[in-house]
C-alpha cells in the first residue's frame, strides 16, 4: 500500500455565489518546492508543478486570525488541465501539521471558486501560532498549470452555515445510532442462543430460554440493534430444564439466499428481545474442504506485486508468507461492461473480471508452488465520477470521497448481496482442494481502518458506528470463507498508532478499536480473529527504530514501533482477548525501513533496521509473519520514500542481500554491520 498520506478532503468542494468580504485575512505564498511559483498582480499567483512533489506554505498567518469566526479558507482557480487532486494542511496548538482536506480537482477554464471548510475540524488551526501557516500539495503531470487568487481566510456564507447546520444534524443522528448500539451490545437478556451449527442443508440452533420465545432471522444487510422483531422464522419451546433445539433450513424453498451467514435471535411475543444475537459458531463435517492448516519454519515475508513469471527473483528471498492486494471491485460487478462474463449466483447476474482473476491466479498458484502462506488484503476502491457519484455499487453510501477506499456498502440488501457475491467468489475459487486457482489462508480486513478517513472510509462516524459496519464486514468475510476453509482467518488491519489518536478528522485509536472490536465479538460469538499491525519506525523517514523516542513498554504508549514491538502480544495475551483459551494471531503485514537517500550510509541504516526487527520478532510466538513493505522503491508515489529493498530501475540494494539473508548461516554476515549501524552515535 502507498505510505503517502494522500489528499483527503473531509468537507468537498462548495461552488460559491458570492463571500463574506467583512474580518477577511488575505494570505500570500512563502515557502516552495518541485514547482514554480510567480507573484502576479492582483493577488493571482501562477504555479507550475515540477517532478517529485510539489508543494507550497503560506507566509505565517497574523495573530488576528480566529479560527472560529474565519473558519474558511478560500480562493479561486484556474487549471485547463485539471489536477489528480491537492491536498490542505495546517499547523496545530501543538505545532504539529494535519491535513484537513483534499480532493480531485476538476479542470477549469474559467475562474472557479473552491472553499475548505475548517469548521469542524476535530483538531482546529493554531491561533497565534509563530509558524501558523497553511500548507497546499498538488497531485498532478508535472508541467501541470494552473493559477490561483484571492487567497484568503474568511466567515462563512449564509448557504455554507446551512450546510454545516445540516452536517450537525447528520452527526448528532450517527451520534445517537452508536449510543442505540452500545446500550444494545451491553443489554441483559434471560435467554441465551449458545451455539449454531450450519451444515450442508440445515442450520441447528440450541440455547436455553426461561419461556417460548419466536426465532428471528437477521440478514448480513441488517444491523443487529435494528432488527426486524417481525422476520419470524418460527418458534422455540424450551424443555423442564429450559433447554432447546431447533433446525431451521439454510436455504428456504423458493428463496434464492443462503442463510449461512445470517445471524439468529430471540423475541417474545410482543417483539421484545429475549437474547442477544448469534451468528454461526460451528460447522457440519460435510461443510467445506479438506485443507491443512498451513505453517512456515519461519516468520520472512514480503508485500508481493503482481507477478509476471513464475521464476520471479522474489522467491530467491526465501520468503514463506507474502500480501497480496485485492480490489474487490475490479473483480465483480453488479452490472454488464465490455469483456466481463456473467456470473449467477444467489438468483442474482453478476459480472466478473476473468482477466483480473486470472491474473490473480497466477500470482497465487506461483506462491502456493513455493510453499508462501498468502494473506489477501481486502480493498475497495472510492473511485467516482466527475460529480462524486462512486464508480461502484460497493463503496458504501456515507462514505466520502476523500477516501481511497471505503469499507463495503452493508447498509441495504443490494449492498449487503453485491459484498457476499464478491466474497463467495474468491473464498471457493481460492480455497481448493486441487489449488487450482492457488490459496489464500488468511483475509485482512482492509487497509488501516483507525486511519479511516484515507484507508477505509464511510464517513465521519462514532467509534462504535463505525465498528458496526466493518464487524459484519468481518463477520461475513470469516464465514464465508470457512464454508470453503476449516482454517480460513480475518485479520484487523491497525497502525503504528496505539493509545494516542493521529492528527487529523476521520482518525481512531487504535486500543480502543481493538477493546471494543472484542466485545462485540463475544457478545454475538467469538470467532477467530486476528490482528494485522504496520509498526513503522514512529518517523517513516527515519530508518533508525532503535532509536524511537516517546515510546513506553506498557499499554499506554502512544506508538508501538520495532522498538518496543512486544507490547502488542502482550496486549492480546489477555484473557477477555482469547479465542478458546489462545492468544490471537499476529502478522505485522506492512511495515519497512527506508533508506533517506541511496548512498551507503543510509543502505545500512535500512540493513540494520531489518536485522534489528527480527531480533525483535524472533521470541514472540504469536507473531506469525513479518511482510515488508515494499520489495522496490516507489518514491514518486510514496512520498518521496525509498522502503523496498530494489531500486525503482531494479538495481538491488544492501538490504536485498541482508534480507535474503535472514534466516541463514549468512545472517552473521549482516549482525556485524547492524551492530556497527546502532552502536553509532
Amino acid at each position: 500500500m502507498m505510505r503517502f498520506y494522500p489528499p483527503v478532503l473531509c468537507f468537498g468542494l462548495l461552488l460559491l455565489g458570492s463571500a463574506a468580504v467583512a474580518a477577511e485575512i488575505e494570505l500570500k505564498h512563502g515557502p516552495h518546492r518541485d514547482l514554480t511559483i510567480q507573484a502576479l498582480p492582483d493577488a493571482l499567483l501562477e504555479i507550475s508543478l515540477g517532478e517529485g512533489h510539489p508543494h507550497f506554505w503560506t507566509a505565517v498567518v497574523g495573530k488576528d486570525y480566529n479560527p472560529k469566526t474565519q473558519s474558511v479558507l478560500a480562493l479561486e482557480y484556474f487549471a485547463p488541465s485539471g489536477l489528480e487532486s491537492v491536498v490542505l494542511r495546517y499547523r496545530t496548538e501543538g505545532g504539529d501539521m494535519a491535513v484537513a482536506e483534499a480532493r480531485q480537482v476538476a479542470f477549469a477554464e474559467t475562474w472557479q471558486p473552491l472553499a475548505f471548510d475548517l469548521s469542524q475540524l476535530e483538531v482546529p488551526p493554531a491561533a497565534g501560532h509563530p509558524e501558523m501557516r497553511f500548507h497546499f500539495a498538488f497531485n498532478g503531470k508535472p508541467q501541470t498549470q494552473l493559477r490561483l487568487r484571492n487567497l484568503r481566510l474568511r466567515p462563512p456564507t449564509a448557504e455554507e452555515q446551512r450546510l454545516t447546520a445540516d452536517r450537525e444534524a447528520i452527526q448528532a443522528a450517527r451520534e445517537a445510532d452508536a449510543a442505540a448500539i452500545l446500550a444494545n451490545l451491553r443489554a441483559e437478556h434471560p435467554a441465551v442462543i449458545e451455539t449454531v451449527h450450519v451444515g450442508k442443508q440445515v442450520i441447528t440452533l440450541t440455547g436455553h430460554s426461561p419461556s417460548t420465545a419466536k426465532l428471528i432471522a437477521i440478514p448480513p444487510e441488517a444491523a443487529s440493534h435494528l432488527a426486524d422483531a417481525r422476520a419470524v422464522e418460527g418458534g422455540i419451546t424450551p424443555d423442564a430444564e429450559g433447554r432447546f433445539r431447533v433446525d431451521v433450513p439454510r436455504q428456504p424453498e423458493g428463496q434464492p439466499r443462503d442463510r449461512a451467514l445470517w445471524r439468529w435471535r430471540l423475541a417474545d411475543a410482543e417483539g421484545r428481545w429475549l437474547s442477544a444475537t448469534r451468528w454461526p459458531t460451528t460447522y457440519g463435517p460435510a461443510v467445506g474442504r479438506a485443507l491443512p492448516r498451513l505453517t512456515a519454519p519461519h516468520q520472512k515475508g514480503i508485500g508481493v506485486p503482481p507477478l509476471s513469471s513464475a521464476e520471479h527473483e522474489i522467491f530467491d528471498l526465501g520468503i514463506r508468507h507474502a500480501t497480496v492486494n485485492i480490489v474487490v471491485n475490479a473483480l465483480l460487478r453488479d452490472k454488464p461492461a465490455p469483456d466481463w462474463q456473467p456470473w449467477e449466483f444467489e438468483g442474482r447476474t453478476w459480472f466478473r473480471n476473468e482477466r483480473a482473476l486470472q491474473a490473480h491466479d497466477f500470482t497465487l498458484r506461483h506462491l502456493a508452488a513455493h510453499e508462501v502462506i498468502v494473506s489477501a488484503i481486502l480493498l475497495i476502491s472510492n473511485g467516482r465520477a466527475a460529480d462524486g457519484t462512486p464508480h461502484s455499487a460497493l463503496v458504501h453510501p456515507e462514505a466520502e470521497a476523500r477516501g481511497i477506499y471505503s469499507i463495503p456498502n452493508l447498509a441495504g440488501e443490494d449492498g449487503a448481496r453485491f459484498y457476499r457475491a464478491a466474497l463467495h467468489l474468491m473464498a471457493e475459487r481460492w480455497s481448493r482442494a486441487d489449488g487450482a486457482h492457488g490459496r489464500v489462508s488468511n483475509w485482512i480486513l482492509h487497509n488501516e481502518v483507525d486511519q479511516a478517513a484515507t484507508w477505509t472510509n464511510m464517513g465521519a462516524q462514532p467509534l462504535a458506528r463505525y465498528l458496526e459496519t466493518y464487524m459484519r464486514s468481518a463477520r461475513l468475510t470469516h464465514h464465508t470463507a470457512r464454508l470453503f476453509d476449516p482454517h480460513a482467518r480475518v485479520f484487523l488491519s491497525l497502525t503504528h498508532h496505539w493509545a494516542k489518536k493521529s492528527s487529523g478528522s476521520g482518525t481512531y485509536i487504535v486500543r480502543e478499536m481493538l477493546e471494543l472490536f472484542a466485545e462485540m465479538a463475544r457478545a454475538e460469538g467469538d470467532f477467530e480473529w486476528g490482528v494485522a499491525y504496520h509498526p513503522y519506525p514512529r518517523d517513516l523517514r527515519n530508518p533508525d527504530a532503535w532509536k524511537d523516542e516517546g515510546l513506553s513498554d506498557d499499554f499506554d504508549t502512544p506508538y508501538i514501533t520495532p522498538r518496543n514491538i512486544a507490547v502488542l502480544p502482550a496486549f492480546l495475551d489477555q484473557p477477555r482477548f482469547h479465542f478458546q483459551d489462545r492468544p490471537r494471531g499476529i502478522l505485522l503485514s506492512e511495515q519497512g525501513f527506508n533508506t533517506p537517500t541511496l548512498s551507503e550510509a543510509d543502505q545500512r541504516r535500512q540493513v540494520a533496521g531489518l536485522i534489528y526487527m527480527f531480533r525483535q520478532i524472533r521470541p514472540l510466538q504469536t507473531i506469525e509473519a513479518f511482510h515488508l513493505h515494499r520489495y522496490h522503491d516507489m518514491p514518486e508515489q510514496e512520498g518521496g520514500l525509498r522502503l523496498g529493498i530494489i531500486t525503482e530501475t531494479g538495481a538491488h540494494k544492501l538490504g536485498w542481500e541482508a534480507y535474503k539473508a535472514i534466516g541463514t548461516e549468512r545472517e552473521t554476515e549482516f549482525d556485524k554491520l547492524a551492530d556497527e549501524v546502532m552502536s553509532a552515535p
